[in-house]
């Protein structure tokens, strides 16, 4: 009885021990032949270079620093930081003041100078014995004239004296006062030695020191054209002037401020085309020329890479550091790239064109072996190939790999050879 029970439930189990052997043989086949998701691309044909990258700062392919040629008190200030200036643009002016009271004092110094020519002029002439009564008025009007231009200049002199002792003129204005009655001094005396040549029938000493009375005086009268030729010089001097188009990088001085020569009140930059200089090696040194176009990074200032071209290789290495400085300029017309930003800058060397090229990714190793895999059909196909130029972003295939294939380039390492494949966009 018991056995009789137990039958129906052995064959069960038999049935039921059968059903999973087929499920379980149905699901490994459904693995097994379970696609692989690959991307593919079509295998062309391109140029390949060799890459190498260099850092460096951007600088402004021009930058002036702008000095006064004149200590001054500054007047007005034209131009403030970020301005854009042209050739000629005057910055900013001196306090001219002080320049045109040296102007007045000097033009009148000289027309005194020119009457002391003159007078010695005449004196000559009387010593050499042109005595007439027409010479002798001309020289007591030119004594008189002489005398009074001493005392109007010794007035000046001690009145300029005065205020300066109580604070209310300045040491130049002393000056001027002071070489005014000296020249007025020089000017009598003038005149009266050649009067009294005059009067008194000079002899040969006589004709020679009135000479030299000439000579100094047309000496004196020229060394004063001189200093009012510099002086308005400095005049012209007082408005200081851009010597370039540019912008303005940095101001130093407001109205009020003295200024010089050993300070730079202003710099201005030209940034129509910025350089950038770095420091190659000598693997590369030989391998770029002058001109040579290169690819420049500045991820500061934008997103895409800027075209640059090699301005100057220098011919011998740095002592320090054994590398070569190369200086790029780059066109920045539209003005994104500013002085002081980092650049990458990219060379390109040992170029092959017409290569079948490949990304360096798609390129598996097996020991001393490298290959790819295809696609055919849906099965991947795995090909053995020989690398050319490599510059680790892209591999130059000199065999082993034809041109317009359908290369796997994501998904190869989870691929075998005849595996079945699903091309996908991702």
């Amino acid at each position: 009885m018991k056995m009789k029970r137990l039958i129906p439930i052995v064959l069960a189990l038999g049935m039921l021990t059968v059903g999973c052997g087929q499920t379980n043989q149905e699901a490994m086949n459904e693995v097994e032949e379970k696609s692989t998701p690959v991307k593919v691309e079509q295998v062309s044909k391109g140029q390949i270079s060799n890459t190498f990258t260099y850092g460096g700062k951007i600088n402004p392919r021009q930058q002036i620093t702008v000095t006064s040629k004149i200590v001054g008190k500054v007047k007005e200030v034209n131009f403030d930081i970020g301005d854009v200036v042209k050739a000629g643009d005057v910055l900013f002016t001196l306090d001219e003041k002080d320049i045109q009271n040296t102007i007045r004092s000097l033009e009148a110094q000289i027309k005194s100078a020119e009457a002391t020519v003159n007078m010695s002029k005449i004196g000559l002439n009387s010593a050499k014995g042109s005595q007439k009564e027409q010479q002798k008025s001309q020289l007591e009007s030119s004594l008189k004239m002489a005398e009074i231009q001493l005392q109007d200049a010794k007035k000046a002199y001690e009145d300029m004296k005065t205020l300066y002792e109580i604070g209310s003129a300045s040491k130049q204005q002393l000056d001027q006062m002071k070489t005014a009655y000296e020249t007025a001094s020089i000017g009598y005396n003038s005149a009266k030695d050649a009067y009294d040549l005059f009067i008194n029938s000079l002899s040969k000493e006589s004709i020679e020191r009135a000479e030299s009375q000439l000579t100094q005086a047309a000496a004196t009268k020229e060394g004063l054209e001189v200093q009012l030729a510099n002086a308005y010089e400095s005049l012209k001097d007082t408005a200081v002037k851009s010597p370039i188009d540019g912008i303005v990088s940095s101001r130093t001085i407001d109205p009020g401020e003295m200024v010089s020569g050993a300070v730079a009140p202003f710099t201005i930059i030209q940034m129509d085309t910025v350089s950038v200089e770095v420091n190659v090696s000598e693997q590369l040194i030989n391998k770029i020329e002058k001109g040579q176009k290169v690819t420049v990074h500045v991820s500061s200032a934008f997103d895409k890479p800027f075209e640059g071209t090699i301005h100057a290789i220098s011919p011998a290495a740095d002592e320090r550091t054994f590398t070569y400085p190369v200086k790029i300029e780059i066109p920045n017309k539209e003005g994104l790239l500013k002085p002081g930003m980092f650049a990458e800058v990219e060379f390109s060397a040992d170029t092959v064109k017409d290569a079948v090229i490949v990304p360096r990714e798609a390129v598996l190793t097996e020991g001393d072996v490298h290959y790819v895999y295809i696609v055919e059909g849906d099965r991947a196909k795995k090909l053995a190939v020989k690398l050319g130029l490599d510059n680790g972003k892209e591999a130059e295939i000199l065999e082993g790999l034809n041109e317009g294939v359908q290369l796997v380039i994501k998904g190869q390492n989870y691929l075998e050879d005849g595996g079945k494949v699903q091309i996908t966009e991702n």
